[in-house]
């Protein structure tokens, strides 16, 4: 039996570097429509050379892009309706791991000197943002959490320095995640970022970027990927607060 796809992808992954790595995923994000796409196409995409693609197929092991198409291609067939049957211990175990103590403390140093927190997220994620938000509201802090494209982009451009941003994202990859994130960085705000542990665009912005294991649900072409490291994370970072918060009225 060949290798999956995504053999491929983990054992040739460590080879790609920063651009070969965002034309990955973005082959991956074409789903379905990788089988209309070729080489020279992909190519101008990234204004590069056809021969950039054949050597990022290359480098996943593949003979060129056309079996590489394939491979994709027969693992979308295979994995029309999946779940990843990672264990949920292991992925707190894992993703504690990845979110050192020294990182959630920088976090609630932000949190406690921010003026204003806005959450950034679309789809599921805005889930675990919207009870972060409220957690925090109730002790205080004034938040806003948002996930419409263009009133995220318009509220990114009235932050300043005295702003966090948490900018959340499954992939990284989201565009309207970056583009945010992007511009209240340019105006001088805090950003932390939470995503998967891959290599991705949104992490690159962060002054403190977050990492946790995501557990992939795929129904068709629904992405149905389960948001509960970052509900785990966010309670970290929360419990921290509020311990902090408590202990500084009992001395007060």
């Amino acid at each position: 039996m060949q290798d999956s796809f995504y053999n491929h992808v983990k054992s040739g992954e460590k080879n790609l570097n920063d651009l070969e790595g965002k034309i990955l995923r973005y082959i991956v994000s074409l789903r379905g429509d990788i089988e209309q796409a070729t080489s020279k196409g992909i190519a101008a995409h990234f204004y590069v050379a056809p021969n950039t693609i054949v050597r990022l197929a290359h480098k996943l092991g593949f003979t060129g892009f056309t079996e590489l198409k394939h491979s994709y291609l027969l693992s979308l067939e295979r994995n029309r309706y999946t779940i990843e049957t990672i264990p949920l211990d292991l992925q707190i175990i894992q993703t504690k791991d990845l979110v050192h103590d020294i990182t959630i403390n920088k976090v609630v140093d932000a949190i406690e000197h921010a003026g204003h927190i806005v959450f950034f997220c679309s789809g599921f994620s805005k889930y675990p943002c919207l009870e972060m938000a409220e957690k925090l509201k109730i002790m205080g802090k004034n938040t806003d959490t948002l996930s419409e494209r263009h009133v995220m982009r318009h509220y990114a451009e009235l932050l300043g320095p005295d702003d966090l941003v948490f900018s959340v994202s499954i992939s990284g990859e989201t565009e309207v995640s970056i583009d945010a994130t992007s511009i209240a960085k340019s105006r001088g705000s805090k950003i932390v970022t939470m995503t998967g542990i891959s290599k991705n665009s949104l992490s690159k912005l962060a002054d403190i970027p977050l990492f946790t294991v995501e557990k992939q649900v795929r129904f068709g072409n629904m992405d149905l990927d389960s948001r509960l490291m970052f509900h785990y994370v966010f309670e970290m970072i929360f419990e921290r607060f509020f311990e902090r918060t408590q202990q500084a009225e009992m001395e007060s």
